[in-house]
């Protein structure tokens, strides 16, 4: 990953902004999540090879593919998390950024709890033997 043409778009997103807010504040917000949005578009991009090398070592010792596929989509809930919480507190709307990580975090346990179902059929099998 290029790192300076993510950290220039940051920079003139940052300035855009501080620009937008003393003149015109309803632009800010929007720049700010454009910014955001093409940011996390640029990360997205040069992660696709981890995820792929990821899915590939899960295959590669075997493991269910289920398990790798809940891992990738609660790193995604994640992210995607973190970018809307940080555009909520930008906006100066710190409730609704902790409503939107309350949501996240239930979106992750509803993603898990299968995993978590499997973990305890397999500890009470080795219980019975």
């Amino acid at each position: 990953m290029e790192i300076f043409p993510f950290i220039g778009i940051a920079l003139v997103g940052a300035a855009l902004c501080i620009l937008f807010r003393q003149y015109k504040p309803e632009y800010a917000m929007m720049t700010a999540l454009a910014c955001g949005i093409l940011l996390f578009g640029m990360v997205l991009l040069n992660l696709k090879p981890v995820f792929e090398t990821v899915t590939e070592m899960m295959e590669r010792v075997q493991v269910n593919s289920a398990y790798a596929k809940a891992v990738i989509k609660a790193l995604g809930i994640c992210y995607v998390v973190q970018l809307a919480a940080d555009t909520c507190r930008d906006a100066g709307q710190s409730a609704l950024a902790g409503k939107v990580e309350l949501g996240g975090k239930a979106a992750v346990v509803v993603i898990a709890l299968p995993l978590f179902q499997n973990l305890l059929e397999l500890a009470l099998s080795l219980i019975d033997l």
